[in-house]
């Protein structure tokens, strides 16, 4: 009976103790600088620099547990918070402070049967995970992979000093991950 007892307590204390891995407690960190607005403007009609901080914040950097840049997951302390917010606008500006840095394509989920070739905050319904990817779907699916890499890369070089910015911000507050 008392080896039943233990082993109860034992299983109880386990259960209780929830089965987070490490990467994903959630650590004291900075206040961030980081923010994510939403906005009802189509990024293909609008000009590169925006004249002036606007639309409902979306998410802060605050939200973000990690980024992780190889596999472009970005991970918020809460996965589930974003999914209506992000995705009824066309697209999603993120800044740090006031200063504009670049804006992303969203309502781009793994249901969609659109090619984008630009920035996207990407939602894979099934792994509950989001991603701010250079495109989507992944080029390896596409009939010209090469063709849809060489633009993916172009839009992104276009940006490149914002997103260094971005990345850079990131370590700094201590939210950036690698593998």
């Amino acid at each position: 009976m008392t080896n039943f007892l233990l082993l109860i307590t034992t299983l109880t204390c386990i259960l209780l103790t929830g089965c987070r891995t490490e990467s994903e407690v959630v650590q004291e960190l900075t206040e961030s600088r980081i923010n994510a607005r939403a906005s009802s403007v189509d990024i293909i009609t609008r000009s590169v620099q925006n004249n002036g901080v606007t639309g409902e914040i979306v998410f802060t950097g605050n939200d973000i547990l990690w980024f992780n840049e190889t596999t472009k997951e970005i991970r918020f302390k809460d996965n589930s918070l974003y999914k209506s917010a992000a995705f009824s606008y066309p697209s999603i500006e993120f800044y740090i402070d006031d200063e504009y840095l670049f804006s992303s394509m969203t309502y781009v989920n793994s249901l969609s049967s659109q090619t984008f070739n630009r920035l996207v905050f990407y939602y894979d319904i099934l792994g509950n995970k989001y991603y701010l990817a250079d495109g989507y779907p992944e080029v390896s699916v596409l009939l010209d992979p090469q063709e849809a890499q060489v633009l993916r890369d172009e839009n992104m070089q276009k940006i490149s000093s914002e997103w260094n910015k971005f990345i850079i911000q990131l370590k700094t507050e201590g939210r950036y991950k690698t593998n």
